[in-house]
């Protein structure tokens, strides 16, 4: 069987305005660029590797009074380390106790009274700790009838967004307060293209999606609105042509082997143009990623001077994997890639010798390094 995939991105609570368009040529990639023309300077963030600290992959970052917080889907835990990559504690008490949690779909941090917030998907429970990690409650989310939680993000102390499995109306806004949800919108009808690693909050209260131009924002009163929309000209994808390969039983390894190899052909760019990999941004730039023609292509766009700049690579030959973005800099990975290739991601060229030691000091036993890049000052 066949699916056309139809996903109706709208709310009635959305709007929009077409002056909000960054033009952009995707395919003007420039082998000019350098890390230097945006960045003052790169440091590696070792992250201590010792038995309570251990990370299999970094889900989600967010730093927060210069302390990390690293979410691990796969491990179902939370580990916080300091500025410097030092381990400061974990969170990792999966049980049926009444201080223990199921599991973590997702986290956040209620910056107006300092908690540790995070979801539990399979009982639809949310739970509080404090920021060194301490049990504080845990209490019920209204149960979804026709799906389960999934992402969320902290709006204000009092409202949650919420992205679920509710294909009717994935985006909801909870209130703490009331025990509600205050509203409702964003039918998708179809997720297959939600298999694609696109983070849904990628920064401040914006909303992104894999195969969307628009980048959305979320609004305290439960609204969605347009804040800007990616436009690549006659690049742009044609909705028509997100045609689901047939498939009829998803879990079955035939259909997982049709499946890979359609994915394989939407980066090649033989089904679709493009899809888009992650987005940030701050008060001086807005920033994509999209992967066309199986690379990975950046876009920086200059608020203030309106210009962008397109690349895959800085020519001192540096890769970038942006997870957490602020006013002062931008936190990347170092993907699990062989050796020769994550050297590449951050060469010593755009290192002081302190940085390269702790780059050369790291093997593959060590938890995950990070990149922090500290934005140039604009004039």
């Amino acid at each position: 069987m066949t699916f056309s995939l139809f996903i109706s991105y709208g709310c009635k609570e959305r709007t929009g305005d077409k002056t909000n368009a960054i033009l952009v040529d995707i395919d003007n990639i420039s082998d000019d660029i350098s890390v230097f023309d945006i960045f003052d300077k790169t440091e590696i963030i070792p992250l201590e590797t010792n038995k309570e600290s251990l990370i299999k992959y970094i889900t989600k970052l967010v730093c927060y009074n210069n302390d990390l917080y690293i979410f691990d889907y796969n491990l179902s835990k939370i580990l916080a380390f300091d500025h410097s990559g030092k381990f400061l504690f974990n969170i990792d008490n999966r049980g049926q106790g009444p201080e223990q949690y199921l599991h973590i779909a997702d986290f956040d941090i209620d910056t107006e009274n300092d908690r540790i917030i995070f979801v539990s998907a399979i009982d639809s429970k949310l739970h509080e700790y404090d920021m060194k990690g301490n049990f504080i409650q845990k209490y019920n989310l209204p149960e979804i009838r026709n799906g389960a939680y999934l992402y969320m993000k902290y709006l204000t102390s009092d409202i949650i967004a919420f992205w679920t499995f509710d294909y009717n109306n994935r985006l909801k806004f909870y209130s703490k307060n009331e025990n509600r949800f205050i509203s409702e919108c964003f039918p998708e009808t179809e997720n297959f293209y939600g298999k694609i690693n696109t983070p849904l909050f990628p920064y401040g209260n914006r909303m992104a999606r894999p195969v969307d131009n628009n980048i959305y924002e979320m609004t305290v009163d439960g609204k969605l609105s347009i804040a800007y929309t990616w436009d690549f000209g006659e690049l742009n994808i044609d909705l028509k042509k997100l045609i689901i390969p047939p498939v009829e039983n998803r879990s079955d390894s035939k259909t997982k082997k049709i499946i890979m190899g359609y994915m394989e052909k939407v980066r090649a760019s033989e089904i679709i143009n493009y899809i888009f990999g992650n987005s940030g941004g701050n008060s001086d730039y807005t920033y994509v990623q999209v992967i066309r023609k199986n690379k990975e292509v950046n876009i920086f766009y200059d608020k203030r001077r309106r210009q962008s700049v397109v690349f895959e690579k800085t020519k001192e030959n540096a890769y970038f994997y942006p997870v957490f973005w602020s006013e002062d800099f931008v936190i990347g990975l170092i993907p699990e890639m062989s050796d020769i290739e994550w050297k590449r991601v951050v060469p010593d060229t755009i290192l002081d010798a302190e940085n390269m030691e702790r780059k050369n000091q790291h093997n593959e036993f060590d938890n995950p390094m990070l990149v922090k890049y500290y934005f140039k000052k604009q004039l």
